[in-house]
């Protein structure tokens, strides 16, 4: 009797269901319900595909080993100093140089206490090639930290060679530190005094075949104090308006980079210390150039109106002194000469 019963609730339910079934069929309600379903599935798709694509091209565009965007001239070297992206970090309170994580020594800026050097004497002379070529194109860049000075070369760029260093060092770049204050600006200090603008110049290895951390850089550094405007520095001042925006970039017309840095032969300090924006490689020599360059504070203005990813101006781009620790500040001289 209860199977007759159970038998008999299932074939009215499964006709219920038969009956039901053939009212939706004709049911505008229903037929607009799928062709939604239908149109948020295929929106989804694509937005699918182009995060999918986007996410190739940049994973492409931050292991690229070829020129990519860089002028000829330029290497692999460089590219595999640079593996934290701009965007990624800034100086102020969200994604400070307080909060990079960072190795804990070895890292730069520092102090130059001038009181507390260690003379070097070296034999060889420092051997500077090229600097005084027209290059075939100047290129700056807003890259929303700092402007970033490339160039190209017909052929090998300009280099540096002599001295204690090992090998040949290549140029590959120009950036600039500065700030809101005559009173700050540069990244290394002199006696625990700031200069209102910092160049810094990178060089690699010339015959590195590539490298994971800061390993084959040399940073050669110019510190500037106000003076009347500096014609040479003019060459790249008077372009600066053209990368106000960040991402902003411009060909400029060609000039020997001896024209922002002049060549030195004896008496500039160097130690070892570090990449001082993210990841902060150890492993990079740097050197100083002591007798400070002129810069007008007209110029420095046009470098205080870039702007960063946010819009808003730069005010400041240098990270903080580190500790000098157990490491030595060298004031080298070259013995034979001056």
């Amino acid at each position: 009797m209860n199977e007759c019963l159970t038998c008999g609730l299932w074939k009215q339910l499964w006709c219920w269901l038969e009956d039901f079934s053939c009212r939706l069929q004709d049911s505008i309600v229903l037929k607009l319900i799928l062709a939604i379903c239908v149109a948020l599935l295929v929106v989804f798709n694509v937005y699918s595909g182009f995060a999918m694509a986007n996410s190739c091209k940049r994973r492409s565009a931050e292991g690229d080993d070829g020129d990519g965007d860089h002028p000829r001239g330029t290497s692999r070297n460089l590219d595999c100093t640079l593996h934290v992206s701009p965007e990624s970090y800034d100086y102020g309170w969200d994604r400070g140089p307080h909060t990079w994580n960072t190795p804990a020594n070895n890292q730069s800026p520092i102090n130059i206490e001038r009181n507390c050097l260690e003379i070097n004497y070296f034999n060889s002379p420092l051997v500077w090639c090229q600097y005084n070529e027209v290059p075939l194109g100047i290129r700056l860049e807003n890259n929303g930290h700092t402007v970033i000075l490339r160039a190209s070369f017909p052929g090998r760029p300009p280099s540096i060679d002599g001295g204690d260093l090992l090998g040949r060092f290549d140029f590959r770049e120009i950036s600039f530190r500065w700030s809101w204050t005559n009173s700050y600006g540069s990244e290394h200090t002199t006696d625990n005094r700031h200069s209102p603008l910092e160049m810094q110049c990178l060089h690699t290895d010339a015959y590195q075949d590539g490298c994971t951390s800061s390993q084959g850089i040399l940073m050669i550094s110019y510190l500037f104090e106000f003076s009347e405007d500096n014609p040479f520095l003019d060459v790249l001042v008077q372009h600066l308006v053209a990368v106000q925006q960040a991402g902003q970039a411009v060909e400029v017309p060609p000039f020997p980079l001896s024209y922002l840095m002049p060549a030195f032969y004896t008496k500039f300090y160097s130690y070892h210390g570090s990449l001082t924006e993210p990841p902060c490689h150890r492993g990079a020599e740097w050197w100083v150039h002591p007798p400070p360059l002129a810069i007008s504070e007209r110029q420095l203005n046009e470098f205080r109106q870039l702007r960063n990813r946010y819009g808003a101006r730069i005010g400041r781009n240098a990270r903080p002194v580190q500790p000098l620790e157990e490491r030595s500040v060298y004031l080298n001289r070259y013995r034979t000469g001056f």
